[in-house]
């Protein structure tokens, strides 16, 4: 600073301005080449401390492949480190960047391994087992034989680092926070934690421990987190959308779905006084399934079932399972086969030879269609009175390929109006557009690309004005 004081004051005094800027000049270098430049500071964190999960937290049991957020469970404050560029003559700067080490909790249940992990929805892994970002990573598999992580036990000590037996986990080492605003950034992890897709009753099975027996068959998914206060909720949400139901088989407990072995109740059938009672199907509803899609990097997904009438309700089922398309389709064809059969119920009394038919139980009646789900006994006066629900059979999976919808025919519409349908076009190969038609849907699939066509009834003169063309959505 002296002699940019000096040499600015003696060159202005000699030639003006000119003199002055030059003379800071040449003082700025004689300073900056016995005394240094001062070095410029770059952004740089006050707080260090990484806030971790609060306890309590839940770790779900993986079945399957599923993408989940998983729990942090052990970390390092963070990692300054300091980069300084410049040199003599120059002015100098440091750069601070940032890294973090941490533990995060994947499962409740051993794992086989894992696959892509995203950062703030963005890949940060690849299928390959390429980074995106600098870190060193491991993981562990959940067993009880699994030893500390060397990381955890060189800073926390030897005999202090848990294991975390039972519990798969991942470990990051100096994750570069550099693309996250050196913060932890929110991560979810792709886990196979079993070889391939994996049965609903298979899945309940293993959540109630030896006390739940489910049947063979049912839908496979290709993963489910189960997660919950009680085992009893983890099951459920599996269950309910499936229409599953339980049973009493010994000491534990039958899980059933679908149609299966039924006991015929032909002759225990009492004379025409005993009570019988019979309530119809329920009018059919559309159905709305959300689900986990794996070709969409598990992202939610909906798969509809539309039926026609005038009075429509929708019927909105979660399940939280990662699956294709195609099963999802299936599953939301047998709630809607369900929703119409549901509200078919009867009520039939027999002698005492039915006494041992229990909740539960599947049944066959001789003199009308089944089978039929036992939903509640009762005995009175040797007389035992069966409230019996229709079971739906299985809707067999075909791919969705294009969103058409059937709407009521023109006699249901009235004489003076044109009901038209319409297929709304979908990402399917082959399937480029859709066409209006008043019989149904007609595919474009050799003429131009079309937008979603909608459903529009008016009357005769004002069909003939829109005979040509498509409708946009």
């Amino acid at each position: 600073m002296m002699a940019t004081m000096v040499l600015t004051t003696l060159g202005k005094a000699v030639a003006g301005p000119v003199g002055a800027a030059l003379g800071g000049l040449a003082g700025r270098a004689i300073d900056g080449a016995v005394f240094g430049t001062r070095t410029r500071q770059g952004p740089r964190l006050t707080e260090l401390q990484v806030q971790l999960s609060s306890y309590g937290t839940q770790i779900p049991r993986l079945f399957g492949t599923m993408r989940v957020a998983g729990t942090v469970i052990w970390a390092t404050d963070l990692r300054e480190s300091a980069t300084t560029t410049g040199g003599k003559g120059t002015g100098r700067t440091t750069r601070y960047s940032y890294s973090a080490s941490f533990a995060v909790a994947l499962s409740g249940r051993p794992i086989r391994g894992i696959r892509r992990i995203w950062a703030e929805g963005k890949l940060l892994r690849g299928a390959a087992g390429d980074w995106k970002t600098r870190t060193g990573f491991r993981w562990y598999p959940g067993d009880e034989l699994q030893a500390p992580d060397p990381l955890i036990a060189s800073i926390v000590g030897t005999h202090d680092a848990p294991a975390y037996r039972g519990i798969a986990y991942a470990v990051f080492e100096d994750l570069a926070l550099a693309d996250f605003g050196n913060r932890i950034p929110s991560l979810s992890f792709e886990v196979e934690a079993d070889a391939g897709p994996v049965a609903a009753g298979a899945i309940a099975e293993a959540l109630g421990a030896g006390a739940v027996v489910a049947e063979a068959g049912g839908p496979l998914l290709a993963g489910y987190a189960a997660s919950g206060a009680r085992c009893r909720d983890a099951i459920e949400a599996l269950v309910e959308p499936l229409g599953g139901w339980y049973a009493a088989t010994g000491d534990r407990i039958a899980l059933r779905c679908g149609t299966g072995p039924a006991r015929l109740l032909s002759d225990a059938v009492l004379p025409g006084d005993a009570p019988d009672w019979e309530r119809p199907p329920a009018a059919p509803a559309d159905v709305a399934l959300a689900y986990h899609d794996v070709a969409r990097d598990y992202q939610a997904g909906v798969q509809q079932v539309l039926r026609g009438g005038a009075m429509r309700r929708m019927l909105r089922i979660e399940l939280p399972a990662a699956m294709t398309a195609q099963v999802a389709a299936g599953i939301a064809g047998d709630v809607a086969a369900r929703a119409a059969l549901s509200g078919e119920v009867r009520t039939v009394a027999f002698d005492w030879r039915a006494i041992d038919v229990a909740p539960g139980d599947r049944v066959m009646l001789d003199h009308a269609d089944g089978p039929w789900r036992v939903r509640r006994t009762r005995i009175e006066a040797m007389r035992i009175t069966l409230e019996l629900v229709r079971i739906a059979a299985a809707v067999p999976a075909a791919p969705p390929r294009s969103g058409c919808r059937d709407w009521p025919p023109m006699s249901q519409a009235g004489r003076r109006s044109s009901c038209w349908s319409s297929c709304r076009p979908t990402a399917a190969r082959g399937c480029r557009g859709s066409a209006r038609s008043r019989r149904g849907p007609r595919r474009a699939g050799g003429g131009r690309r079309c937008w979603p066509a909608t459903m529009r009834t008016g009357g005769a003169r004002s069909a003939r004005r829109r005979r040509r063309g498509c409708w946009g959505g």
